[in-house]
């Protein structure tokens, strides 16, 4: 599979930004009316808060470049939205997914579609992430107060923060295998070259 410059250079910018907003969100405390904080925890919120809206500047500037831009764009990522697609989506997940558990683990190729489906799903998951954190962002009173929606948004954020940090074991997982069986996807997402 052949990643272009643009998705791999937004790859490198997820692959730095993700780990810290797990690890910051493990050390902040966010403000809540009558909670003290200390400098440290503060600081790691308003990390959080910083590395989130990059975070969700890279995200938009990934999804606009799977509109105009991206190889493949978003047949690669969304392949059961085309019959096509679809089909081949159905294919490997009967034929590779078992050979899996055989020792059969095939090199990806420009028709991976479980990969693609893995990787738009965890582009959603980060997009909803990102959207979800800026609304608490903007919508928390300054006490730290979240009423209504803003607090639904914040109980959406935790639950698919814990969702990511899934995701994201998986999807290194994913590429260790993968190394283990010669296949050099580690090269093709971070290399800079061509």
């Amino acid at each position: 599979m052949h990643y272009d410059k643009v998705t791999r250079l937004l790859h490198w910018g997820f692959a730095l930004l993700v780990p810290l907003q797990l690890l910051s969100e493990e050390l902040m405390k966010r403000p809540k009316p009558g909670r003290i904080r200390e400098d440290m925890q503060i600081f790691f919120f308003e990390m959080h808060e910083w590395i989130g809206m990059i975070a969700l500047t890279l995200i938009l500037l990934r999804v606009l470049w799977g509109f105009v831009g991206s190889e493949g764009g978003w047949a690669r990522l969304f392949p059961y939205f085309t019959s096509n697609g679809l089909k081949g989506l159905k294919k490997e997940i009967f034929t590779d997914i078992p050979g899996w558990f055989k020792g059969n683990f095939p090199a990806p190729d420009k028709e991976d579609y479980l990969a693609g489906t893995v990787h738009g799903l965890g582009l959603l998951l980060v997009l909803a992430l990102g959207i979800s954190g800026a609304m608490m962002l903007y919508g928390m009173e300054e006490s730290g107060k979240m009423l209504g929606f803003i607090h639904d948004m914040k109980e959406l954020h935790e639950v698919l923060g814990e969702v990511l940090w899934i995701y994201i074991f998986g999807h290194v997982g994913m590429v260790i295998i993968h190394r283990l069986f010669g296949h050099p996807m580690f090269q093709r997402i971070f290399s800079l070259k061509n």
